[in-house]
């Protein structure tokens, strides 16, 4: 009976290794392809027509069919001022940065859970550094990309888009609340385990 369980005991860690294995690899090729599109996204908007997405119109204008109207358009141009290529760098930095952010923490805990450490003051920062990375990318992406919108539509003197209009999303807010909370949670953890090792 004592084998059998050892054996299952045994099973079951493998089987979390592997798991934990399989995660943080996960996170590290989702950096990599991050790293990826931002480069394919800087050469796009460095190099040739750009195409700003999901610009909010004044009003809603008439799509002409059955009584539709839309409040959003998308834009393809390659007259966009330098400022504006600038801004949607800036963005795709920006949301690079938090995309690699949460794949470095992610990974470096299925590391240290591998490791029998599950805490320790790297990841409580690196928590810490997500939860502000979360913040200032919910803020700053659309912030730059409404700045963008603007110059195009100073550009190219469209009556039907705002001068300037950001709408900015709260989530962000609320996420970088809660990993700030897990971060004093990792904090609290690391003492309780130095606590635990001096006891022993």
């Amino acid at each position: 009976m004592a084998g059998s369980n050892g054996r299952a005991a045994r099973a079951a860690g493998l089987a979390e290794k592997t798991i934990l294995g399989f995660i943080a690899g996960a996170a590290a090729a989702v950096g990599a392809v991050s790293i990826v599109a931002l480069a394919l996204r800087v050469m796009a908007v460095t190099t040739g027509p750009v195409t700003v997405a999901g610009v909010p119109t004044s009003e809603p204008i008439d799509a002409g069919f059955g009584g539709a109207t839309f409040d959003q358009v998308s834009i393809t141009t390659d007259t966009l001022s330098d400022d504006g290529r600038l801004y949607l760098v800036l963005a795709a930095v920006l949301s690079c940065l938090l995309a690699l952010g949460i794949c470095a923490v992610v990974a470096l805990l299925c590391v240290r859970i591998f490791l029998g450490r599950p805490f320790g003051p790297v990841l409580t920062w690196g928590t810490a550094a997500v939860a502000i990375l979360v913040f200032f990318a919910g803020l700053g992406v659309p912030t730059l990309e409404g700045m963008a919108a603007q110059q195009l539509a100073i550009q190219l003197n469209l009556e039907q888009l705002p001068v300037f209009l950001v709408e900015v999303d709260l989530a962000p807010l609320a996420w970088s609340l809660a990993l700030a909370v897990v971060a004093g949670a990792f904090e609290i953890g690391q003492r309780l385990q130095r606590e635990t090792e001096g006891l022993v």
